[in-house]
């Protein structure tokens, strides 16, 4: 219909146990009429079907309240017909709920077994159902067809690239890198220093592709950032502008984006008429829409040769898949040794010190159907988990004193969730490593008796994905309790700004 009704069909929200989730609604729907015209049919338990018409319609509306939820939070699509049967099912039971309380009515001939209201109850629903099949099935036939199935060959073949999509390297290249990403996503911009060594070293063997999926349910920032990088497009410097929101992501508020634009040197007043108007909302809306229907749920997500990878991905993690991608096309990989890499291309963030690292490939845990995933990315669907507390330096730093009037066993225990080089050059004094992507296989080594302070780097703070906030996450899913569980929100910058002690690699070599 050229509304959220497609986008919406085309999320994984539209089936539910192997069926449209419209049709439990029909199923709810029949079973009101079949209670409206019981009671009629049956006066003398007319209680038992109000009461009854009452608890389904109430269902209808706790699940309709649910999912206008998920279509205004998760999947950032109206339905117009979603609308319609929530506002329907609303007034239904507030209708039933009043009409379960009331006495109960008494056919006007004492003798009458059976109300003659239950034909005006049968005509309705002869009448819904005579008006309604015929007009369901010429909707089927006459709108829209159903979008492509998340991940199908068909939406790979149509949405994961379209011709006006932006891309850079050899278009003719044997492997093309697409990548979903939100430039408010700490492990996009993380991803992004791994995809420069990446480019560097494979050269004309790849082209890269960039696509729009801002999640925000857990960056406000992210869509208008998206837009702005459109407005520098229509300047001719998309990368440029990518480039920059990704170094600048601490700040894409409404004056940062129009600062960043004025060091680009971009036509301040052409990029404020784009920028206010919102007319690429409909470019950004059109990336996002793809990703779904190509299976996204997560950023950043990378398409290497049509194999799907989750999360921010180290260079070694993206050479792999590339080799494969190549070697499947007769392509024989660049001959760069690790060493070389090490030394002229750097390490990515994500990536724990070493540029090459035992491959998610091998672990099985971290598998999915078309590829694989990091525990490193954003989700919305985290922005619906309970939380860790967050404190701050004053409170870590009291903390950190009480340690030293308690016994060894009660201590608060400083968990660093960084990559296991980054803690070695530098940690909080005292602090146990266990990075993110091992926290959801190693949680059950940490104890139970201690509070766990979690930090890292201070990098992100303040993202609800960033990485201390998202192992607080999984320390509560399993069972640990909100009042053990402290994120430090500043992290590791705020420690050796307020001059706290460290310990690691960097301190004994300033020794």
């Amino acid at each position: 219909m050229g509304t959220g009704c497609d986008v919406v069909r085309a999320s994984p929200f539209a089936h539910f146990l192997g069926l449209p989730t419209p049709v439990y609604g029909l199923m709810m729907y029949g079973l009101l009429a079949l209670l409206l015209i019981g009671g009629a049919l049956l006066p003398e338990r007319e209680g038992f079907f109000r009461l009854n018409a009452a608890v389904v319609s109430g269902g209808g509306f706790l699940i309709s309240l649910y999912l206008s939820g998920v279509e205004g939070f998760v999947i950032h699509a109206w339905c117009a017909w979603c609308v319609a049967s929530a506002i329907t099912v609303t007034v239904f039971f507030a209708l039933a709920a009043l009409d379960a309380y009331r006495p109960a009515s008494r056919p006007a001939d004492a003798g009458a077994m059976v109300s003659p209201a239950w034909r005006g109850h049968a005509a309705v629903w002869v009448a819904a159902v005579a008006l309604g099949a015929p007009s369901f099935y010429w909707l089927m036939r006459h709108g829209t067809p159903p979008p492509a199935q998340p991940g199908s060959l068909q939406a790979m073949a149509e949405q994961l690239i379209r011709p006006d999509s932006h891309s850079t390297g050899n278009p003719n290249a044997p492997v093309t890198i697409v990548e979903f990403g939100d430039f408010e996503c700490p492990y996009c911009g993380d991803a992004e220093k791994s995809l420069e060594a990446v480019q560097a070293k494979y050269g004309d063997r790849i082209r890269f592709v960039f696509r729009h999926y801002p999640v925000w349910a857990l960056h406000p920032y992210a869509e208008k950032a998206a837009e702005a990088s459109e407005c520098a497009a229509d300047q001719g410097k998309f990368w440029e502008g990518a480039k920059k929101l990704y170094d600048q992501q601490a700040d894409l508020s409404d004056p940062a984006l129009l600062r960043y634009a004025q060091e680009m040197g971009l036509d301040m007043s052409k990029f404020k008429s784009c920028l206010a108007s919102g007319e690429m909302a409909k470019r950004v809306r059109r990336d996002y829409d793809d990703g779904m229907a190509v299976g996204v749920r997560r950023t950043p997500t990378f398409f290497i040769g049509g194999k799907m990878a989750e999360g921010a991905l180290d260079v070694s993690q993206f050479s792999q898949l590339i080799d494969q991608a190549l070697a499947q096309r007769g392509v024989k990989p660049p001959e760069t040794s690790a060493g070389q890499l090490a030394q002229g291309l750097g390490t990515s963030s994500a990536g724990e010190g070493s540029l090459i690292r035992p491959s998610l490939l091998a672990n099985p845990g971290a598998q999915t159907a078309s590829g694989f995933q990091t525990a490193v990315a954003c989700s919305a669907d985290e922005a619906s988990k309970p939380e860790a507390t967050l404190i701050h330096t004053p409170e870590a730093k009291a903390l950190f004193a009480s340690a030293s009037t308690q016994p060894a066993q009660a201590r608060p225990l400083f968990l660093d969730v960084r990559p296991a080089a980054e803690f070695a050059v530098e940690h909080i004094a005292g602090a146990r490593n266990l990075p993110l992507d091992k926290m959801e296989r190693q949680w059950n080594t940490l104890p139970k008796n201690r509070l766990l302070v979690l930090y890292e780097s201070g990098r992100k703070p303040g993202d609800i994905c960033a990485a201390g906030r998202a192992a607080g996450r999984i320390l509560l899913a399993h069972s640990f309790s909100r009042d053990q569980v402290k994120v430090f929100q500043e992290g590791l910058a705020a420690w050796e700004k307020a001059g706290l002690p460290v310990e690691g690699h960097r301190q004994a070599s300033l020794r």
